[in-house]
């Protein structure tokens, strides 16, 4: 510890050793005192509170056998990290209180120096965050219902022109005398309850995001699958699909939101692409915390005065709402955007040099707390 330049006359050069207990035992965190293979060494008493024991179960254990199964490994890569790097690490853990239930953990790991500067031991510190996340959940929440507390009157004008879009074929069709005339009555009306049946599913992944976060699979493996699965469906559309896959680590992410995200993003970019063209889908790494997932077509592009507005709820360059034979809506550029969002990612679009489309969503790979 550092002396304050402003102390008083009555302080001594050097702190008392019993300052620093009491330091610890102040600081409202649970603090343990290690070796370099993580081997519990001294506490203070909120360390002993927060595992439930006694001093002498504690002594000589390791804060290892303390965390979960799962986050046994994590640690392990800690310590490793920090021996090689001699620098402060963090990650996060879930342990159980009898009295509170799961409570959420910041774990920080920092060297301790010897007098000779060498590597004497680790200190790790652990932050209880529950009320923090909790709160951040909250205000997460509560945006998301006032965004879409906004969206209510346009969301209430596109099934209006839905429903209506819906009786005025009925009507056709119970009109119409001839089987074919009914058929193609009937087949607008399917269309029109396609569209809502999409355009509700898009409403209930951006309100209900949190909900699906447990469902974590990996980048590269979620773009696989929905390639393979929709390839088919390209090829029928006169659309090419190029993969452009560069390694990656395991970036784990929640797989019902990305195949949504995916889907919106392919699907704006075939409708791009009438005519048929080619479909690019690229993973790369960007730098050493995030990674880039790109889609580009071979469209016409975007028009300048479109691009402030591409992920505005409702916005659409396909024709009017409720009609044509567009699926989006004007929501999927939107909901892809409320994702990314939530999994702390950013998504930008523009034109490419060669012409067509480009969007391109940057995501961490380690999703922070």
């Amino acid at each position: 510890m550092r002396a304050s330049a402003t102390r008083s006359a009555s302080t001594p050069d050097r702190l008392d050793p019993a300052y620093f207990e009491r330091l610890f035992a102040g600081t409202g965190l649970a603090v343990f005192a290690c070796d370099t293979t993580g081997r519990i060494l001294g506490w203070n008493e909120e360390g002993e509170r927060l595992f439930g024991r006694r001093p002498r179960a504690v002594e000589s254990a390791s804060v290892r056998d303390l965390l979960p199964e799962a986050d046994r490994r994590v640690l392990d890569e800690q310590l490793k990290s920090l021996l090689e790097t001699l620098e402060p690490t963090e990650f996060r853990t879930c342990l159980t209180d009898d009295s509170a239930g799961a409570c959420e953990y910041a774990v920080w790991l920092a060297p301790v120096r010897g007098a000779d500067g060498g590597l004497q031991g680790v200190s790790i510190w652990f932050h209880d965050i529950t009320a923090r996340l909790q709160l951040r959940r909250s205000m997460r929440k509560r945006e998301r219902l006032t965004t879409l507390g906004a969206l209510a009157g346009s969301i209430a004008h596109h099934y209006n022109n839905l429903l209506c879009g819906i009786a005025t074929s009925l009507e056709f069709a119970l009109n119409m005398n001839t089987p074919a005339a009914m058929r193609r009555s009937l087949q607008r009306t399917a269309d029109a309850v396609n569209r809502a049946v999409r355009l509700t599913r898009q409403l209930l992944a951006f309100a209900q995001a949190d909900y699906r976060a447990a469902d974590q699979a990996d980048l590269t493996e979620i773009v696989t699958y929905y390639c393979d699965q929709n390839e088919a469906r390209l090829v029928e559309r006169g659309v090419a699909l190029k993969l452009d896959f560069q390694p990656l680590p395991v970036v784990a992410l929640p797989r019902e939101a990305m195949l949504i995200v995916l889907d919106n993003l392919v699907t704006n970019a075939v409708e791009a692409m009438p005519r048929g063209g080619t479909l690019t889908v690229g993973l790369r790494r960007r730098d050493e915390d995030r990674v880039v997932l790109s889609v580009g077509d071979t469209g016409a592009g975007i028009r300048p005065e479109h691009m402030e507005r591409l992920f505005e709820p409702f916005f659409t360059t396909k024709g009017v709402l409720g009609a044509g034979g567009t699926q989006q809506a004007g929501m999927g550029l939107a909901v892809a955007y409320g994702l990314i969002s939530e999994m702390h990612g950013l998504i930008t679009a523009s034109n490419a040099p060669g012409g067509g489309a480009r969007f391109e969503v940057t995501l961490p790979i380690t999703q922070p707390c």
